[in-house]
């Protein structure tokens, strides 16, 4: 499967269009064509510019469209980068 991190400019156009590219790419997330990455600080962007007033977005449309992105690498998700030393670190 093909891991992916999305922009915030794709997520936001999905949300604007049901049509187009940028839903095509958000669509294969949902139905898990594709994997998903997201850090923590860019699901908090896509929720910020998401919920800007002048993008007059449901809230509940907001909410269904960030369900499919996970926001950490369940393997990763609990590993401090300060405890690794770098001659040994394996991602």
């Amino acid at each position: 499967m093909i891991k992916v991190v999305i922009d915030t400019n794709v997520v936001v156009s999905a949300n604007l269009s049901d049509e187009g590219p940028a839903a095509a790419i958000v669509s294969l997330a949902t139905n898990k064509k594709i994997l998903m990455f997201v850090s923590p600080a860019v699901l908090a962007e896509y929720e910020e510019v998401l919920h800007r007033t002048r993008l007059k977005l449901d809230p509940a449309k907001i909410a269904a469209s960030l369900e499919p992105f996970p926001s950490t690498h369940p393997q990763r998700q609990h590993r401090s980068v300060a405890n690794h030393d770098p001659e040994h670190f394996q991602p």
